[in-house]
Parts: structure tokens; C-alpha cells; sequence
């Protein structure tokens, strides 16, 4: 589809109620988010951000920025909106679902706050840094570069990556990585913001996720506490692979009482706190 002059690619697979998946970085391919098992009762829509796969790349001078992202999204959900749209956004993707959201667009059908927060401080920052460029005297400047950087780190995100390398080395080796994104990526607290969010919402979070864990979920909740939360006790930063079946039951069930014009919140009790570190 095209915004503006830009070519932004969308893969679309499954049926049924429509969701847009935007993945985590900035500047990470969304492949690692297909979600085969919930293909069988959505329509997902996965989103390849600007500057990512075969998507455009930005102009000149033009910022990889939330609100750039928050546009592009928005033109992504109007596309697929001749039917309420449900919202998925993974880590990074969940900050821009989150601005989204909080600027009450009609078309949303519901929000899904993925191993995610609200606030990137200045601790997140130099923590996706040090992902991306191990020391300052590795410079990270294309995407073969900060593919391979990526897929270092990427294990440590599985809460038990060793005893299911077998389950879990595809994903890690064909994971892929674009660095201009990520130079952009700038400190926000968005607390404030999403505490205007009219439409039902589902914290997922991993128990083991150093990054947006159940202190992140917390937070979240607190902005917010008619959400409903799930926490995995056997996940990391990716549930949707390391506990696929819970994970798919969990989305269908708030996506499907949504749909049915049933509650905010679908059953899960509220995570419990933890500490909070960042990629």
C-alpha cells in the first residue's frame, strides 16, 4: 500500500476478525511475530515498518520517529477498516500502538499490548544501544551488520532458549535487522497519554522478560485498570513461540468477547510486579 510516497508492505493471512500486528525494534523484521495458530481464527495483518524488508525507506531528513510510525500505522488500520480493527503491538511496535490508540481512533476494535511499556527512558536507550552495538567501537551501519549483532543477543530473550534450541534456532537465524530505524529511537513516557484510551485492552506479558516484564505489565495496568493482563510463567520476550497455544487462546478469547460486545476485561488477573529492564 502506499503513504504518501512511501511503499509500506502488508502481509495478510488467515480469517476472521481482523488484526494488525506491528513488530518490536525499531528496525526489526516482522516475520519473528507470525502467528500461524491465531491465523486460524484472525485475519492478521503483519506490518513491515518503514525502512524494513520491502517497505520504503524514508526520504531524506524525515525521522524514524513514534509519530511517523503512529502515522504510518493509522493509514495501515483505515486500509482494513470496513470492519473494526483490533491492534497488536510487540515491544517497540506496542509504543506505537499505544499513541495510536490513545488518539481514539474510531476504526480500533480493541488493543493488544505485547511484552511492551509505556515509557522509553534514557536506561532503555543505552541498553538498545548496547544490543545493537556490543561497544562504541563497533559501529553498526547496515543491516547485515545489525542482523548479525541481533541474532547474538536475540537467545538471551528465551526464558529457556538452550533445552529448546531446536524449537527456537530458526527463528533466531533468519531474523533480520535494519539499523537506520533505530537512530531515531528517542526517549517518551506516554503514562499520561494512554490513560484516554476508551477501547477494551490485553497486557501480555513474560515472566522471564528482562526487557517488558511483569513490571511493565503493572505499569501498563496502572494507566489503565480496566485492561485485562495475562502474564506466561514459562516466556520470555516471546510467548507467542515459547507458549504458542496459551498465548493464541489468551488473544482469541479477548478478541472474540470484544467482538461479541462483551467486557473490558476477558479473565486474566493483573501481573505481578517485577523488575524492569530495556532493549
Amino acid at each position: 500500500m502506499r503513504v504518501g510516497d512511501l511503499s509500506l508492505v502488508c502481509h495478510v493471512r488467515g480469517r476472521g476478525p481482523r488484526c494488525v500486528a506491528h513488530p518490536a525494534g525499531p528496525g526489526m523484521h516482522w516475520e519473528y511475530l507470525r502467528m500461524p495458530l491465531a491465523e486460524r481464527d484472525h485475519t492478521m495483518i503483519y506490518v513491515e515498518p518503514a525502512g524494513t524488508g520491502d517497505s520504503g525507506a524514508l526520504p531524506p531528513g524525515e525521522r524514524y520517529d513514534l509519530a511517523t510510525y503512529v502515522a504510518h500505522l493509522a493509514a495501515v488500520v483505515r486500509a482494513f477498516a470496513d470492519e473494526p480493527v483490533f491492534v497488536l503491538g510487540h515491544g517497540h511496535g506496542g509504543f506505537v500502538a499505544q499513541s495510536y490508540a490513545a488518539a481514539g481512533p474510531a476504526e480500533l476494535a480493541g488493543l493488544i499490548l505485547y511484552s511492551t511499556g509505556p515509557v522509553a527512558d534514557m536506561q532503555m536507550l543505552d541498553q538498545a544501544r548496547w544490543n545493537l552495538h556490543r561497544d562504541a567501537a563497533e559501529q553498526v551501519d547496515d543491516a547485515e551488520a545489525a542482523t548479525r549483532r541481533l541474532r547474538e543477543v536475540l537467545p538471551s530473550h528465551f526464558a529457556h532458549y538452550r533445552p529448546r534450541r531446536t524449537e527456537f534456532a530458526q527463528v533466531v537465524e533468519r531474523v533480520r535487522c535494519w539499523p537506520r530505524p533505530a537512530t531515531d529511537f528517542a526517549a517518551f513516557d506516554l503514562r499520561s497519554a494512554i490513560t484516554a484510551i476508551g477501547k477494551p485492552v490485553m497486557i501480555l506479558a513474560g515472566a522471564h522478560d528482562f526487557v517488558f516484564g511483569p513490571s511493565a505489565a503493572a505499569t501498563l495496568r496502572a494507566a489503565m485498570p480496566d485492561a485485562g493482563v495475562a502474564l506466561f510463567e514459562n516466556s520470555g520476550r516471546f510467548a507467542h513461540l515459547e507458549e504458542t497455544e496459551r498465548f493464541t487462546h489468551v488473544m482469541t478469547e479477548f478478541t472474540r468477547r470484544v467482538s461479541n460486545g462483551g467486557g473490558q476485561r476477558p479473565g486474566p488477573g493483573p501481573a505481578a510486579t517485577g523488575d524492569l529492564l530495556s532493549w
